[in-house]
């Protein structure tokens, strides 16, 4: 049996229409490790629905509607818990989009919100549904399409850490046939008259995979000559500042930004950076970084506002709400950093300096800027909240870690060697809970042959894993080989840790009062530390470096009952301030939530599975009503068994109705006979005439309907089926 072309419409444009779409996949699968993005697998479904929704050719606006109940539920499905449809989440996407708009409108690009830019990407992934579309199904052209993933996908392998080895062959493989089916088809196509197999797109699918396939076994399996042109990527890095060449070498002690490459000595530089006015000794954070490449460190979290303290259970963390102020001594543009540097935590502000701020929820490192450029700020004051940490609550603690915490601090490169994490094991044999086991490496680094050691610090050779060389070789370094090493041990052990960057608490240079004094904080002070996660009480710090002491206070649990209750009524007389600040703070959150999005990673979804299974019922029942053969089948199934009345005039009807569906309209002014005789043509038959001779005369002649259906079932059941077949 042979098939016109308009018959296999759907079957040869769902086949390209769907290898167009895993094209469009290897744009998406590299953007976890070159951008901030995350809930990948979201937007891989999201797609999958506006590619299948596209393909539906439904009305516009039918489309257009499904395709933003679609992106609705995507929004819901990354960033809200609690009712899928309620008037208060409408309305903080309403005026989270109004208030991106205003912010694109006046240049803010910079502090557009994650629900906006995630909303303009399900947007974007809507739009390309229907370009491809075009392209494949219409146009007949994805040459361009299959260029540019092409470039996209190498050069994504090219300079950043996403291994596009299997994307490549995906890309060749999936991209060759997508090309060769739509050449064949358009040339098929520009022939009218011919007739296709059945099997044809079968065929010629299996053809080209054969083709495809053996192709890229000889290529294979063929001798392959030497590079003859140098490689050209470490010019292009080195032309972009990206030249790794000399990393080892003397260099002068200070915070700097690029970390992902440790090693090496560097010459003590005591300029001073900055004088701070505090009432407490402590560390000044200026970031973390998550990810370890076994070189240095790097930034792979996403990008996300922290509107809120991590939440801290009481009993566990107590807090002292202080303030301070920092003056930077050098006022030049090229000194100064665009971000603060803050002890403990800070509670929620928008405004410091009369400067807009950013704090990452990740990173913790709080950026400044006004409209969408970052500025650089040589003084300001916040208040801020200190802990200190009870020791036997931290044992106790036994809840399981967030899942995006683990997702990203206990991250490890798959070359790092057995024998760092066997190391770990063997430091925290018999200790059960995280605090022992994070203090028993802390400690870990205070014995032995470890030595604190600034200028003779060698720098691993190429293959070579920074924290495995300072462990079982060198034993010599700074704060970033003790720190980073303690990072990796610990997550070798399964508990999130994270790699701390700033400064040190300076010296004391004047006292300005009784409760206060000035620190002065150089290039010396240049530091890193460790945190390690605790659940319901956030980040702790440790010090594992050598010759340094961690000044965050860990109470130690008291033997004497009298000293206890001492203890116990001291901190009694402690909680109503540590609740005030608190309440301090829920009333800030509670005044900005009608302007500020509260959002949320938590994947319970209310209601969500009957909504998804409610919107595919939908297209599922589009897709029956636009199949002929159910319809036939509905039609003769219902009407040939009927034997009334009113039976030859209600099938006639719905074959009219059935020819309009089928893209065989009656025109306007068009006789029944007129148009009778045109579908007889069509059909090569003469049952649609017969069929509207007898309803004329049911119509005009009075005639018995009950009688002209036992006449006409039979040419009433032909054309059906002819019509649908």
């Amino acid at each position: 049996m042979r098939l016109s072309n308009k018959q296999i419409t759907s079957g040869r444009d769902f086949l390209l229409y769907g290898l167009s779409f895993l094209l469009l996949m290897e744009w998406l699968f590299p953007l976890p490790y070159v951008t901030d993005t995350g809930y990948i697998h979201v937007f891989v479904l999201l797609s999958a629905v506006f590619f299948f929704i596209t393909f539906l050719q439904l009305p516009v606006l039918v489309s257009v509607l499904f395709k933003l109940m679609v992106i609705y539920y995507g929004l819901y499905l990354v960033f809200f818990t609690g009712p899928f449809f309620s008037f208060e989440l409408f309305n903080l996407i309403a005026t989270d989009i109004v208030s991106n708009i205003g912010l694109m409108l006046s240049g803010g690009w910079h502090e557009l919100s994650d629900l906006f830019r995630s909303l303009l990407f399900y947007v974007l992934l809507s739009i390309m549904s229907y370009l491809l579309y075009y392209w494949t199904v219409h146009a007949r052209r994805i040459l361009f399409f299959l260029v540019f993933t092409i470039i996209y996908v190498t050069v994504i392998d090219t300079f950043t850490i996403y291994d596009a080895t299997f994307s490549i062959i995906r890309t060749f493989i999936v991209g060759f046939l997508l090309l060769g089916l739509v050449t064949a088809y358009r040339m098929i196509e520009q022939n009218p008259t011919y007739s296709m197999p059945k099997l044809m797109p079968v065929r010629l699918a299996a053809l080209l995979v054969i083709m495809i396939g053996a192709g890229g076994i000889l290529g294979l399996l063929s001798p392959k000559l030497d590079p003859q042109w140098d490689d050209p990527v470490p010019f292009m890095r080195a032309a972009v500042g990206f030249d790794e060449e000399g990393a080892g070498d003397l260099q002068r002690i200070g915070y700097g930004e690029n970390d992902d490459r440790l090693g090496g000595g560097f010459v003590d530089d005591d300029t001073p950076v900055f004088y701070a006015a505090a009432s407490k000794e402590h560390y000044w954070r200026g970031e973390t970084k998550d990810f370890y490449t076994g070189k240095g460190w790097e930034t792979n979290t996403p990008v996300e506002r922290k509107d809120s303290m991590w939440y801290f259970d009481s009993s566990v963390v107590y807090f002292e709400q202080l303030e301070t102020e920092l003056a930077f001594v050098n006022e030049e543009e090229s000194i100064l950093f665009n971000h603060l540097f803050y002890p403990g935590e800070l509670p929620p502000v928008d405004l410091i300096a009369n400067a807009n701020v950013f704090h990452d929820a990740y990173t913790d490192k709080v950026s400044t800027y006004r409209g969408a450029d970052l500025v650089k700020l040589s003084t300001y004051s916040y208040e801020y909240f200190y802990p200190s940490y009870d020791i036997e609550g931290l044992r106790s603690i036994n809840e399981r870690d967030p899942e995006q915490i683990n997702q990203y601090y206990t991250q490890l490169p798959e070359t790092l060697p057995d024998r760092v994490g066997e190391l770990a094991l063997e430091i925290t044999d018999g200790l059960e809970n995280r605090y022992d086991q994070a203090r028993a490496i802390e400690s870990f680094f205070g014995q032995g042959d470890f030595r604190y050691e600034t200028q003779d610090v060698p720098v691993p050779s190429e293959g070579q894993d920074y924290v495995d060389q300072f462990l079982f070789e060198t034993q010599r370094g700074y704060c970033d080989n003790f720190s980073t090493s303690m990072v990796v041990l610990l997550r070798t052990l399964d508990i999130p840790a994270r790699w701390v960057k700033g400064f040190t608490s300076g010296e004391v240079i004047e006292s300005i009062s009784d409760t206060k004094d000035v620190y002065e904080v150089t290039n010396g002070n240049a530091h890193s530390w460790v945190e390690v996660y605790f659940p319901e009480v956030g980040w702790v710090p440790f010090e594992p470096t050598r010759g340094f002491d961690n000044n965050v206070e860990f109470i130690e649990p008291e033997v004497e009952v009298d000293e206890v209750d001492h203890e116990s009524a001291e901190r009694e007389e402690e909680e109503p301030e540590v609740e005030d600040a608190f309440a301090e703070i829920e009333d800030e959150e509670n005044q900005s939530s009608n302007s500020e999005l509260s959002f949320s990673r938590d994947w319970g979804i209310p209601g969500g599975p009957w909504i998804l299974f409610g919107m595919l019922a939908v297209i599922f029942l589009l897709i029956l009503l636009k199949n002929k053969k159910i319809v036939q089948y509905y039609m003769l199934a219902r009407f040939l068994r009927r034997n009334d009345d009113r039976a030859f005039t209600e099938a006639y009807n719905r074959l009219l109705w059935l020819l309009q569906y089928v893209g065989l309209k009656r025109a306007d002014g068009e006789t029944l006979r007129a148009y009778a005789e045109r579908i007889d043509k069509h059909f090569s038959t003469t049952e649609m005439m017969s069929l509207t001779v007898e309803y004329e005369k049911i119509m005009y002649g009075g005639y018995s309907t009950k009688e002209c259906w036992l006449n006409q079932k039979g040419n009433w059941a032909k054309i059906v089926r002819k019509i649908a077949s």
